[in-house]
């Protein structure tokens, strides 16, 4: 799918635990938690989430003993919902996108209903990419000269954070593109930097540009990885490599691209039919 003269790399992140790169974080920040004695014995937990970050944390949650209770939007596809049950979470459903599943289980952190990683403000988030998932595409990167690109979509921040620092500290002349939707046209997982809410981990500094690209250009996308590559992918990921094609045609190079998950949590979703 690389554009004539240059050379296209993805990271395919569904072979985590739970089907996608927020295993990552989700281990990471519990770890933390329970570490520095933020996360008690028997203290209930508490994440917004979009759905990836939140079924990574309800399955830790369920096999060491704690309670969850995931508030997400109520626009998430049933196939996270039911992932979430599955994994024994408490499941509030919210009405509205993801900053209101946010104002939400903020509020009940406030009212002592338990204790919340807070994906979007935990420094742990970026970490885990920092230490392991940039460190691994250094570790496998199959040509003798470094990559020109990191693409990579922009959601709480925590992936484009930690894999630009890692990168460029080990190659210091890659341009990191961040991948977006538009404001009034949305697309699951994914975060505009026009939005109201930036999330306090990312650090759009280390950011060289960004594409912003339609859902319908996502889904497009997706049909053409599936038919030229044979991988069913999530619609970020799908937006990821349409902004990789875009950024290799202008501008020449090799690109390595960050696939969040597959696409089969998305299977009840409109675009599919």
């Amino acid at each position: 799918m690389a554009p004539p003269g240059t050379r296209l790399f993805a990271k395919l992140e569904w072979y985590n635990p739970t089907g996608s790169i927020k295993d990552r974080p989700a281990w990471f920040m519990f770890q933390a938690a329970i570490n520095e004695g933020h996360l008690k014995p028997g203290m209930p937990m508490i994440e917004a989430t979009s759905g990836n970050t939140g079924i990574g944390l309800a399955r830790l949650a369920i096999v060491n003993g704690y309670k969850m209770s995931i508030c997400l939007p109520s626009v998430a596809t049933e196939e996270r919902k039911q992932l979430l049950r599955a994994y024994g979470a408490n499941l509030i459903e919210v009405e509205g996108g993801p900053n209101d599943a946010i104002a939400y289980a903020r509020q009940l952190v406030d009212d002592g209903e338990g204790y919340m990683c807070y994906q979007y403000g935990n420094p742990m988030n970026p970490y885990a990419h920092e230490v392991g998932t940039s460190v691994e595409i250094v570790r496998d990167w199959p040509l003798e000269t470094p990559p020109d690109h990191l693409v990579c979509c922009y959601g709480t921040g925590g992936t484009i954070t930690g894999n630009s620092r890692g990168l460029k500290a080990a190659y210091p002349d890659i341009k990191v593109h961040s991948v977006e939707p538009f404001v009034a046209d949305p697309i699951s997982g994914m975060r505009s930097q026009d939005d109201p809410f930036q999330p306090p981990v990312a650090d759009l500094s280390l950011v060289d540009d960004r594409y912003e690209i339609t859902k319908g250009e996502a889904v497009a996308a997706v049909g053409r990885i599936m038919t030229e590559e044979g991988h069913f992918v999530g619609t970020s990921s799908g937006a990821v490599i349409e902004a990789a094609q875009r950024e290799l045609s202008a501008n020449g190079g090799t690109a390595v691209c960050l696939l969040p998950d597959a696409g089969w949590k998305y299977l009840s979703g409109d675009p599919w039919q």
